[in-house]
């Protein structure tokens, strides 16, 4: 007879008592259970258990006799199935009649418990969000009469010069790092080694004790993108983040605590178009590009990415006179290499920013004359997305002045806002859309002192203004604007 077993957990059981997992194992491989397939995993409605389909499959094909199981709830809350079926901790006989019947009523009271606690978790988070009370502080934070504020205890004191730290002005310093290093990783690396973090691939006691160093638990360890994570968080920006049941959209509370921002609108616009710009080039993690244009190039024919390379006419002349060669610098497809693409031809560097210069003052002078031709503001009319949600809420307006409903007042309350937010969006959108017009008039209003402008300048220009230079055949084909 082939005895399977069935062991499941919950990850706040697992959380909760780290040997749950194993009494269940251990119980079952006593009732005799040759095999024992195991999942971590809540049993919602919805929620995926491989190791239970991958069971439920064997039991069709008649690979098993039996299933073990300690309890019937571990294995399935929508109904038996027609197998022989033993759990330790509720003894019933599947041959008789009464057996059945009990087997039934213990499943549908499982089911029953798990709805009505699924409904109580529902409604204290509806309660949460209504009240607007914070959760989760990210690391920097702590949570002060139900708000976010930035903890400003003191946390960490460095060996060398004595010096001690909060977790907001440890977190301070990582914002700071990534703005000067522009890269998830580099940051890391500034962070890690300025307070003494050592991370290792493996955190067992043989690795420690092999590589003579310690594991960092529970101070501030980052991986790339836990970073990524952490610097996105609408906490750091003042606001307070929900995760809405139905879908992965955060809802967002605007403002619940401007006095403790972390990062400013302006410096969160600059991570985004930082981590959108790595993530376009080499990835999130990846190390800083050396050139001013370098991420941005693009071939013609096979849409990739374009590589710097660089060449010397004087090369063996230079050598041979012990002089420095006279380099030039360069862009090529980085698919010739492979000769997936026949664009072969490399494209100078000066040659492409001439072009991007190019652009971005026919791009400065265009807006500098639509300034000028404009006496007076204009209103935009409201957005489609807008005119809905406004249409909706005076709809259920004119309902509830008829018959007053709680339903219909959490219904306004809800579409009330979502249109805060969608103004909010909007306004911040507006905001950018400024901010790159300023940025564009004040770095080529003279386009003569911009040549002289810094590599780190324009590197930063570029990357907040220009969406991609397509060359072709050392040509510029085109250059694409953000604005």
């Amino acid at each position: 007879m082939k005895t399977y077993g069935y062991a499941r957990v919950s990850s706040r059981e697992q959380s909760q008592n780290s040997n749950a997992l194993e009494q269940q194992i251990e119980r079952l491989k006593a009732a005799g259970a040759s095999e024992i397939l195991i999942d971590v995993e809540s049993a919602w409605k919805g929620k995926q258990r491989p190791n239970l389909d991958k069971l439920m499959a064997m039991v069709r094909s008649h690979h098993i006799d039996e299933v073990v199981v300690t309890r019937l709830d571990r294995l399935s809350r929508q109904g038996l199935k027609s197998f022989q079926i033993r759990a330790l901790d509720e003894p019933f006989d599947l041959t008789t009649a009464a057996g059945r019947a009990m087997a039934g009523q213990l499943v549908v009271f499982a089911q029953f418990h798990s709805d009505q606690k699924a409904e109580s978790i529902i409604h204290g988070w509806e309660h949460l969000r209504e009240r607007k009370i914070a959760v989760n502080p990210p690391f920097g934070y702590c949570k002060v009469n139900d708000h976010h504020e930035l903890d400003h205890t003191l946390f960490l004191c460095l060996i060398d010069g004595q010096q001690e730290f909060s977790k907001a002005d440890i977190a301070r310093d990582i914002v700071n790092a990534f703005l000067e290093r522009k890269t998830l990783r580099l940051a890391l690396r500034e962070i890690n080694t300025r307070y003494g973090i050592q991370t290792f691939a493996h955190n067992n006691k043989a690795g420690e004790k092999k590589k003579g160093g310690r594991v960092a638990q529970g101070v501030f360890k980052f991986s790339p993108a836990g970073l990524r994570n952490w610097l996105l968080n609408p906490v750091l920006r003042g606001h307070l983040p929900y995760l809405r049941r139905d879908s992965d959209r955060l809802q967002i509370h605007y403002d619940t605590h401007p006095d403790h921002k972390l990062i400013s609108d302006a410096e969160f616009r600059e991570i985004e178009s930082i981590l959108a710009h790595n993530q376009q080039v080499r990835g999130y993690g990846s190390t800083a590009l050396k050139y001013p244009c370098s991420g941005l190039v693009f071939c013609a024919e096979c849409r990739a990415s374009c590589y710097s390379l660089s060449g010397a006419n004087n090369y063996h002349k230079a050598k041979k006179l012990g002089i420095p060669p006279d380099l030039n610098y360069y862009f090529q497809c980085k698919n010739w290499a492979l000769r997936s693409c026949n664009n072969k031809k490399v494209i100078r560097m000066e040659v492409v920013e001439a072009a991007v210069i190019n652009a971005l003052i026919q791009k400065a002078a265009q807006i500098t004359a639509v300034a000028q031709t404009v006496t007076k503001p204009t209103i935009e009319p409201e957005s489609p997305e807008m005119q809905k949600l406004q249409s909706q809420l005076f709809q259920l307006q004119q309902v509830n002045a008829i018959a007053p409903n709680d339903a219909i007042k959490t219904a306004m309350a809800q579409i009330e806002s979502q249109i805060t937010q969608l103004r909010y969006s909007l306004s911040k959108s507006q905001e950018i859309n400024t901010a790159s017009h300023e940025l564009l008039l004040w770095a080529f209003s003279d386009p003569e002192l911009w040549m002289n402008a810094s590599n780190d300048d324009k590197k930063r220009v570029y990357r907040e203004l220009v969406e991609a230079v397509v060359v072709q055949d050392a040509q510029v084909v085109e250059v694409r604007l953000k604005i």
